[in-house]
């Protein structure tokens, strides 16, 4: 079998379902998945041997969205504490509340979605409580969703995190550029990349015409244009990128089945046709900040 062909399995073995979209409109184009599809969704990514879902606290209004899902599939969780984590009882009694949405599915891995809390004072006490959690089995592993590289010299050092889920992809590549990647890698830390897609910004060109995206629009103009060129797929070329990493998950964004089957029949791009498109304008790549 070609080294490609092993990439590309590789690859697939490491992607991760993004639900965002399953309970609320998200992304670019604001989608929220219909029930059916998002059946379909996971029936598909079943088939491919695909387990693993991420999602949000704040993403589940509805305690019984997760109920019948096959017990197969693993969660990752992000959660946002406040002071009152302090309390191991409180801490303890907020997740179990939280975990009862994904019946008996387990959470593989619990994210903090605000890693400013653990810049406060009681920062370093929530974190020994979700520690306590973890040794009793709560969830496997204890990690940071993050936006950028700015805080990771004052956390990496002071807490035992086990994962960084960071943003990647052919516009935003800080977590290699920072020199980050490799520093986490040497120690140890799992890496997830999310928005891998730019929220369908890279792959949709209805979205960039935006008003808010305007001021970038050469830009777009000349990705869809050398890809064009190229005759190259903008999702198998943002796949193709990742495979110069080692990424231990990858969070696919979806907005239908269909669009699951194209990323999982993702063909490898040749890396003599790939070239660089890094933009440092965080207004474009730091979606908190798109209005």
């Amino acid at each position: 079998m070609k080294k490609d062909s092993l990439n590309k399995i590789k690859l697939i073995k490491h992607f991760v379902i993004g639900s965002a979209n399953f309970t609320q409109k998200y992304g670019t184009d604001t989608i929220k998945i219909n029930n059916n599809e998002i059946k379909k969704i996971l029936e598909l990514a079943k088939k491919n041997s695909i387990y693993k879902i991420d999602t949000a606290e704040g993403y589940l209004k509805d305690k019984n969205f997760f109920k019948n899902v096959d017990k197969k599939f693993k969660f990752t969780s992000k959660i946002i504490p406040d002071s009152k984590w302090i309390s191991l009882e409180y801490c303890q009694k907020k997740l179990e509340d939280h975990f009862k949405v994904f019946k008996n599915n387990k959470v593989e891995t619990l994210l903090l979605h605000n890693i400013q809390i653990l810049l406060k004072k009681n920062g370093t006490k929530i974190f020994k409580n979700l520690e306590v959690l973890k040794k009793k089995k709560y969830f496997k592993k204890i990690g940071l969703s993050i936006y950028d590289t700015k805080y990771l010299n004052f956390i990496i050092p002071k807490f035992n995190i086990d994962v960084i889920q960071c943003p990647y992809n052919v516009l935003d590549k800080r977590i290699i550029t920072t020199g980050w990647y490799d520093k986490l890698k040497n120690q140890g830390k799992e890496i997830h990349a999310r928005s891998i897609f730019l929220q369908g910004l890279l792959v949709n060109k209805l979205v960039y015409k935006k008003k808010y995206f305007r001021k970038w629009n050469n830009f777009f103009v000349n990705w869809f244009q050398f890809l064009e060129n190229k005759n190259i797929s903008p999702i198998d070329y943002c796949l193709s990128d990742l495979l110069i990493y080692d990424f231990d998950q990858i969070i696919v964004g979806i907005n239908n089945s269909n669009n699951l089957k194209q990323i999982i029949n993702f063909k490898t791009i040749d890396k003599n046709k790939m070239m660089n498109f890094k933009i440092n304008d965080t207004k474009l790549i730091d979606p908190r900040k798109w209005n």
